[in-house]
């Protein structure tokens, strides 16, 4: 991969990186619903479980949109194979055991979760999602996410100089600027470069993701 073609799967793999982390908030506070940790406000007895089974919902949409190897899709496991080519292997067999179930989570996202179908094609999705394995792509998909992310730092060493190169355009594009400590802390980017070079300044958005005038 050359330079260009690297500093382009950088920026695309930030993209994926915010993504990960809404997809990883999501099943955090599923999980916490389920063992019935977290307590939700409610005034018409939903139970914990019911706010877990809402966010399936939302968990197996974001999965449909990080694995999409449309055009325009994400395609996590070709991007994760071209920055992490030693853990190619791992990726693969992962991409294997999800894509049994593509079809059916691909199916569910576009007639019951990003979008709403007629009622027998909406209703047949969930049927056939909560009738197969998709818990289990769910957690393989959840399990080769850390793999990755542990081996960023190593493997990764210029992520940390391709964001800050990238928010410095965007930085000039859109004539603002953004929090760079909390853009990173936020989504759990690596911070050396800012907390040794960057002037302090007033904090923008506090998730740092949207540049402040």
């Amino acid at each position: 991969m050359n330079a260009e073609m690297r500093k382009h799967a950088l920026r695309r793999y930030l993209v994926l990186r915010v993504k990960i982390i809404e997809f990883l908030d999501i099943g955090a506070l599923r999980q916490g619903l389920k063992a019935q940790q977290l307590a939700v406000p409610n005034p018409v007895a939903r139970t914990p479980a019911d706010f877990a089974d809402s966010l399936r919902t939302v968990q197996l949409s974001w999965l449909a949109l990080l694995i999409d190897k449309s055009r325009d899709g994400m395609d996590a496991i070709k991007l994760w194979s071209e920055l992490f080519p030693t853990h190619m292997p791992e990726i693969q067999v992962v991409w294997n055991r999800i894509e049994q179930s593509w079809n059916l989570i691909r199916a569910f996202r576009d007639k019951a979760g990003f979008h709403a179908d007629k009622p027998p094609a909406f209703f047949k999705a969930r049927h056939e999602v909560l009738a197969s394995h998709v818990a289990t792509a769910i957690e393989e998909f959840q399990n080769l996410l850390r793999i990755i992310l542990h081996a960023e730092a190593t493997e990764l060493p210029d992520l940390e100089q391709a964001v800050d190169d990238f928010l410095d355009e965007m930085e000039v594009q859109l004539h603002s600027r953004y929090d760079r400590a909390e853009f990173k802390r936020y989504l759990m980017l690596p911070n050396i470069r800012t907390q040794v070079s960057s002037p302090p300044h007033d904090s923008g958005e506090r998730s740092g993701l949207q540049a402040k005038e």
